[in-house]
């Protein structure tokens, strides 16, 4: 087992890897309100410069955590995942195995295998006078192998099916069944799609 890590890295000594790990400048990994926890890393994780990674956090083997991201207490990140600069994934979320993250992943999230994300997720807000902590709505949940675009808004705990596409700019406030794409306000099949969009069914 090698651990490599840059200048000014913090690094819980509760951490545990199997293979190699490699761990930027100035990252936080293992540690929720100054207290030490445990982080479990799979085989060769690369993860990026000023990074922050918290307590009871789950990332599997060839993930690689760009420059600024963030995966906080809870959350479970699959094999060959890759998070793209900035992103962050909050508590409890699950990201599946080789999914390629480029929008935050809100708590409770459930992202299934070979998800392409590079969207925005808002959560319906029926009672705003509550305080902000004191509600846990429903998060998405989106299928294996389907892609949301850049900038698309996935709104509420909705479905997203099997190998579907969100189009870039979307807001999408219900459920979309399995191959389908959403784009330009309406609901198609993919296969009137074909040749034009490739999703990683």
């Amino acid at each position: 087992m090698n651990k490599s890590h840059g200048a000014n890295a913090v690094i819980s000594s509760q951490v545990e890897w199997r293979g190699s790990l490699c761990i930027g400048y100035c990252s936080i990994v293992g540690f929720i309100d100054g207290t030490e926890g445990k982080v479990t890393f799979g085989e060769d994780v690369d993860v990026g410069n000023f990074c922050m990674i918290e307590s009871n956090v789950e990332i599997g083997s060839g993930a690689n955590l760009a420059n600024y991201s963030a995966v906080y207490s809870g959350a479970k990140v699959g094999c060959n995942v890759k998070l793209l600069h900035g992103t962050s994934i909050y508590s409890n979320a699950v990201v599946g195995n080789d999914c390629i993250i480029g929008g935050d992943i809100p708590e409770r999230c459930i992202l299934e295998e070979r998800v392409t994300f590079m969207g925005e997720v808002a959560h319906s807000h029926h009672d705003a006078s509550r305080d902000w902590d004191t509600t846990d709505e429903p998060s998405p949940t989106i299928e294996c192998g389907s892609v949301v675009g850049v900038n698309a808004i996935l709104i509420g705990g909705i479905r997203v099916g099997k190998n579907c596409y969100v189009s870039s700019g979307e807001i999408l406030r219900h459920d979309l069944p399995d191959n389908k794409v959403f784009i330009k306000g309406s609901i198609m099949d993919i296969s009137a799609f074909k040749g034009l969009i490739v999703t990683r069914y």
